[in-house]
């Protein structure tokens, strides 16, 4: 198992891809961390804490240019999000409502997590302030994530012997899938 050896550096580099507005699985890498971790396989807290670093320094990068460069560095990002329709407006809106707290559930909601930190910025967010609420932000998703995938370890177990049992097959299907719904994304765009 790769992830099991190497979940630490495996799951940052997925959150970071989340974070930077490419859709690759990190929840469900989470729930597969979960689960070995149910097993006594990996060490939760460990993983947790990787990603809580690696998730924290880009997005206080990301603060820190909405902070300097205000709206240019928004909609830059929205250029390049799969969702530029969710970009700024439903953000904003979300932001000027529930202010800073919005961090706290910016993850678990598509588009929010890449445009969250710079409007954090462009809105004058302290960066203690900031940094307080994101890192919750990021521990309660991926702590949720890994929590469900360490409640149902046996059912994933299972799901994984039968993903497995495909070999390639299964491979060229997550491959074609996530192609497909990134072309899908495009023509819509």
């Amino acid at each position: 198992y790769l992830l099991e050896r190497y979940s630490t550096l495996i799951l940052p580099a997925l959150v970071v891809a989340e974070q930077i507005g490419i859709p690759l699985p990190a929840v469900p890498a989470l729930l597969g961390v979960g689960a070995l971790a149910a097993k006594g396989r990996v060490n939760l807290v460990l993983v947790i804490g990787a990603i809580a670093a690696v998730a924290l320094t880009v997005d206080l990068i990301w603060h820190e240019l909405g902070r300097r460069r205000g709206a240019r560095v928004l909609s830059g990002l929205c250029r390049l999000s799969l969702e530029p329709d969710v970009c700024v407006r439903r953000t904003e809106k979300l932001f000027l409502r529930h202010g800073v707290r919005t961090l706290l559930v910016a993850k678990f909601l598509p588009g929010l997590a890449t445009v969250m930190p710079p409007l954090a910025g462009v809105f004058g967010v302290s960066r203690l302030r900031f940094v307080v609420y994101d890192l919750a932000g990021v521990i309660l998703w991926a702590g949720l994530w890994a929590g469900i995938g360490y409640a149902f370890s046996d059912a994933i177990e299972e799901v994984a012997l039968h993903v497995s049992a495909l070999g390639r097959t299964a491979g060229f299907v997550v491959a074609g899938t996530l192609v497909g719904y990134l072309l899908l994304k495009y023509v819509r765009r």
